[in-house]
């Protein structure tokens, strides 16, 4: 959609044209609701989020005539979304694990329920770091870290050189890095 018509577009979505509003929804959704679903990796959670996007440009359409670039606006507000979304089911699991462990340890020190905590969400932030990645990325990630494999034997059963093993290693370690960095500086 080049920008004129955008413009033009956002112009009649804001005088509550609901024609144009279903133009952009059908040009802008599919692209959202693809960015959110590479992001939390499940379809349905994607679509929910996307939609309620939709609505709250509906909802605040008197705000959009100052929006000069309405695809970075929209994934913007997919980004922010997705952020508070993840933040608000992170707390919502630290609060049941913290509920369940009150209770089955009420005496237990509040420090090492915490560092539990952390550990439990530091591996899940790796799982889902790992799902991410290539397929023969991730075969060998997991050789190596859950089989304990050496890179020569990943090497050997795969067929590949040893120096191509310790690549994807690297890659798979960077990849981590990169996504708990990412969500420490989100989160903390």
């Amino acid at each position: 959609m080049d920008s004129a018509t955008e413009k033009g577009y956002i112009e009649a979505v804001s005088k509550g044209d609901e024609q144009a509003f279903e133009s952009l929804f059908l040009h802008y959704f599919p692209r959202i609701k693809g960015f959110i679903c590479g992001i939390l990796q499940n379809e349905e959670e994607a679509e929910d989020i996307s939609q309620d996007i939709f609505v709250s440009m509906w909802q605040n359409k008197d705000r959009l005539t100052g929006i000069e670039n309405l695809n970075a606006y929209l994934f913007r507000m997919a980004k922010n979304t997705v952020f508070r979304h993840i933040e608000r089911s992170l707390l919502f699991r630290d609060y049941q694990q913290q509920q369940a462990e009150r209770s089955s340890f009420s005496s237990a020190n509040n420090e090492t329920i915490e560092e539990e905590i952390y550990a439990k969400e530091l591996e899940y932030l790796i799982s889902v770091a790992v799902e991410k990645m290539p397929s023969q990325r991730k075969q060998i990630y997991k050789m190596s870290r859950m089989e304990g494999l050496s890179n020569d034997e990943i090497a050997e059963r795969l067929v590949i050189s040893k120096r191509t093993v310790e690549n994807h290693l690297t890659l798979a370690l960077a990849d981590i890095r990169k996504l708990i960095g990412f969500f420490i500086l989100i989160f903390f």
